[in-house]
């Protein structure tokens, strides 16, 4: 009542707070955001906690993944080894196989028995101790294993199943393999091989008992029924699981896991909330005290000072930050440019160095040991860097896996060479990752100024030692290589070269060679082989060695497979119209024209007759990268008649049962292992091998680089099918082709 009738009162309470009000909604305003901060920040921090809680568990579970489906690939290898066995006696008996199994079951195998059932009824086992039971069981009548067992006999493939009851009692993984005995003209169904896999140390062996994670494995992708899940839980895939699949050529298993824990339980928010609400707090408690002092203007234009003073060490601190990378602590590439566009000699008659360094086996730790584990690598390769700096040096990461080593030196020549090999050296000490020993290594490009002059731009040094770099790299990993105007050279002769054969392309300049292939026996005329030839307007003509790696460079080897394929296919239709012998061309198809999605839709319009025309497959072409591609595309192709053949067999490690797991129709030897057969009697015992490999699986043998007539008679005498070399003809164009068949056939007309 006293303030209505006093209005000054009332005008001085109002003044006041709005002087209130005035000086400290600064501060208010930064409570709130600082509010806001912290729940943004916090959020930040638990989604950044579950992202790398997320990324270590999938690195383990991956881990496991992988050593579960190596176990298991290595049992059906063991299960295949047997079944071969089998294959080549099918009478052995009880007795002899037992001892076969006895011989292929390995100590450190998770198979524990065998089980033979010829006609689809167990009739061997082993051991035989444990297993009577199992004797006598007639797939087709147990409705427990019928359809399994059917399965591997209708389509021909190992089919695994399980966990399975076993008549003989417990429960376990079973593989069975279909066993076809060659009778000469077709492949008769024998039986089936069982293997039984111990589930309990399949698992352990494969690290899921001694794990921290809580593990499920399902049958399906997205399992909704406890009977698709038959490793732990059901309930595992509702707690947002890390999941994977693992594809094998028996089924697909899909893993989820959960730490057994639960997430984001060591995630430290609290702490972290602590921190960042006594952050906020300091910035917001600052603030509110600039309120009290905006009364006074003096103090009020002293705050303003030092608040200019703090923003200009602000600003230094970002420009310094700008030219510092982030992870490692040292200069980033801007830096690396300011110094070179801005260099700032320590002597006037100094030199400036530069090494660009790239790791070697970062990738694969990377992959391996997830975001964490590359860092840590990067961390460590810019710690041992910095420890080689010395005053005036400078160490610098700029992206990725690449860092760049500047030096300034009066003799730059010799201490160059000798700074590479101490980086390499450091780089290719062992680092620990998890408490295990990894060795990432490095490849350097070295270069220098060669003289001084003032003005001059560094940037083409940079170049220089990208250069040397890629040629480090080329010679394989831990390399250094210094450059050379040789390297300039190189690169502008590649450069230009590449320009060249795309205009080749366009141009038609690639002509096709043909060299005949020769039956061993008779020396007749079998197939021809065609080969690529670039006919240079300036050069003349050029052999693959020239082209091929332009080719792949430009992503172009596989428009230039389509030419000479078509080349090809009009000669042969020119030969026949001639009257000429040829059975079959043969031309070579790249990795890159395989994977082409409009190959078989060019292939089916194609005006070749069946089985006039093969596909050569390099050997060097990774099989396993392109299996999913291959498994399709190899047999659309034979549908339509095209054959396939497997180049330069034994130059690479693809295995045999990758090979041969598209059934080629030849093999061809490279010319390699066939040149030392006449001095070394150990490479006539594998060219033998590899000629009764062919013939065991109905595949002809062709032999390339018969030099001599003595390599042909021994080739001969070996059981080759077919030779291909300069001692019967070498490559040649089609008009030289038809001349050589006409004296052919001239000299045997003669002859007979």
């Amino acid at each position: 009542m006293k303030f209505r009738r006093n209005p000054k009162i009332l005008r001085g309470l109002a003044a006041s707070a709005a002087s209130h009000a005035t000086a400290f909604a600064p501060a208010l305003f930064a409570a709130v955001i600082a509010v806001i901060v912290v729940w943004v920040a916090t959020n930040w921090r638990l989604e950044r906690s579950l992202a790398e809680e997320r990324s270590i568990v999938a690195g383990e579970l991956a881990t496991i993944s992988s050593r579960l489906q190596t176990n298991l690939n290595s049992n059906v290898k063991l299960l295949q080894g047997l079944a071969a066995g089998i294959a080549v006696d099918p009478a052995m008996g009880q007795n002899g196989f037992s001892k076969l199994a006895a011989q292929i079951l390995q100590p450190d195998s998770q198979l524990r028995s065998f089980a033979a059932a010829p006609d689809m009824v167990v009739k061997w086992v082993y051991p035989e101790k444990g297993n009577e039971k199992a004797i006598g069981l007639d797939y087709r009548k147990n409705d427990k294993q019928r359809a399994a067992a059917m399965l591997a006999r209708n389509t021909h493939n190992i089919v695994l199943t399980g966990p399975v009851e076993l008549v003989q009692g417990g429960t376990a993984f079973v593989v069975r393999c279909p066993i076809y005995i060659d009778d000469g003209n077709s492949q008769i169904f024998w039986g089936l091989l069982s293997g039984i896999i111990d589930i309990p140390r399949l698992y352990s062996d494969s690290g899921l008992g001694s794990t921290e994670l809580e593990i499920a494995i399902s049958t399906v992708p997205e399992p909704n029924s406890p009977k698709q899940v038959f490793l732990g839980s059901l309930e595992t895939f509702s707690k947002q699981p890390v999941a994977t699949s693992v594809d094998m050529a028996y089924g697909r298993w899909t893993f989820g896991a959960v730490p057994k824990h639960g997430w984001g339980q060591n995630n430290g928010i609290g702490v972290f909330e602590f921190y960042a609400s006594l952050l906020g707090l300091c910035v917001v408690a600052p603030i509110i005290w600039i309120g009290f002092l905006t009364k006074s203007r003096q103090r009020t234009i002293e705050k303003l000072r030092l608040h200019k003073k703090k923003l200009v060490r602000a600003r230094q601190r970002l420009e310094y930050l700008s030219l510092r990378d982030a992870l490692t602590g040292l200069a980033n590439r801007r830096f690396v440019d300011q110094m070179i566009s801005q260099p700032q000699r320590p002597d006037g008659e100094d030199c400036l160095i530069l090494i660009h360094i790239d790791l070697d086996r970062f990738k694969e730790i990377n992959d391996t040991k997830g975001h964490a584990g590359g860092d840590m690598v990067l961390q460590t390769t810019a710690s041992r860097l910095a420890d080689l700096t010395g005053p005036t040096d400078v160490a610098a990461r700029i992206g990725g896996d690449e860092f760049i080593f500047a030096r300034w030196s009066a003799n730059p020549e010799p201490e160059a060479a000798e700074l590479a090999k101490q980086i390499v050296a450091t780089l290719q000490q062992p680092l620990l990752i998890d408490g295990a020993e990894y060795v990432v290594g490095a490849s350097v490009g070295v270069a220098w100024e060669t003289e001084h002059a003032s003005g001059r731009d560094l940037g083409q040094l940079l170049l220089n030692a990208d250069l040397a770099l890629y040629e480090a790299k080329k010679a394989g990993r831990g390399r250094a290589a210094i450059f050379t105007e040789e390297l300039r050279s190189a690169a502008i002769h590649s450069k230009e070269l590449a320009d060249e054969f795309n205009l080749a392309l366009d141009r038609d300049e690639l002509v096709a060679f043909f060299q005949p292939q020769f039956h061993a026996d008779t020396l007749a005329i079998s197939g021809v082989e065609a080969l690529a030839r670039w006919d240079h307007p300036r050069k003349g003509l050029l052999g693959p060695n020239n082209f091929l790696g332009a080719a792949e460079r430009l992503g172009r080897s596989g428009d230039m497979d389509r030419l000479i394929l078509h080349k090809a296919l009009f000669e042969l239709t020119r030969w026949d119209s001639l009257g000429m012998q040829i059975p079959r061309v043969s031309v070579n198809i790249s990795a890159r024209r395989l994977a082409q999605a409009n190959l078989l839709a060019e292939l089916s319009g194609l005006p070749a007759a069946r089985g006039r025309l093969c596909f050569e497959l390099l050997e060097t072409i990774s099989f396993d990268e392109l299996q999913p591609a291959l498994n399709e595309v190899i047999p659309a192709i034979k549908a339509l008649g095209i054959e396939i053949e497997i180049d330069d067999f034994g130059t690479e490690h693809a295995s045999i049962i990758s090979l041969l797991r598209f059934e080629p129709r030849r093999l061809k030897i490279d010319r390699e292992i066939i040149k030392p057969i006449i001095a070394s009697p150990s490479q006539r015992r594998l060219v033998s091998s590899i000629i009764e490999i062919g013939r065991s699986q109905n595949i002809d043998i062709v032999a390339e680089g018969v030099e001599t007539m003595e390599h042909a008679k021994i080739l001969k005498d070996l059981g080759c099918h077919l030779l291909q070399g300069y001692a019967l003809a070498r490559p040649m164009t089609s008009e030289q082709l038809i001349e050589f068949c006409r004296v052919k056939h001239k000299g045997l007309t003669k002859a007979g």
